[in-house]
């Protein structure tokens, strides 16, 4: 229940701050707004579909890669101290945010892809 509020707060982000997730991409990046709208399309996905019994063990594997997928993102950001989420306080930032991002990735792969 808990990995469904994180990815459904986190995916409202999406919609909600469209034009400060969208600075979070690579000005060079083509799509960059629909690429933001998809993520929070599919991180609401992954809300729902962790909350569904027979659907726990590929979405927790889908989310775990995500999670991994989503990490250059925030090393870009951080680097380019993009105004947003932390990210303005530079490499310093990734000091925080990896660790949570991998105890996001072990909490998922404990509850939802090794139990799941």
């Amino acid at each position: 229940m808990g990995i469904a509020a994180v990815f459904a707060f986190t995916a409202m982000g999406h919609f909600v701050k469209l034009e400060e997730m969208t600075a979070m991409l690579p000005a060079t990046m083509p799509a960059r707004r629909a690429i933001v709208i998809a993520s929070g399309l599919l991180e609401f996905a992954f809300a729902a579909g962790i909350l569904l019994p027979t659907l726990v063990r590929p979405t927790g594997i889908a989310i775990c890669c995500f999670l991994v997928l989503a990490t250059p993102v925030n090393v870009y950001s951080a680097l380019k101290r993009v105004g947003f989420g932390g990210h303005a306080t530079g490499p310093r930032y990734l000091l925080v945010r990896m660790p949570l991002q991998l105890v996001l990735l072990t909490w998922t792969f404990w509850f939802a892809v090794r139990s799941g």
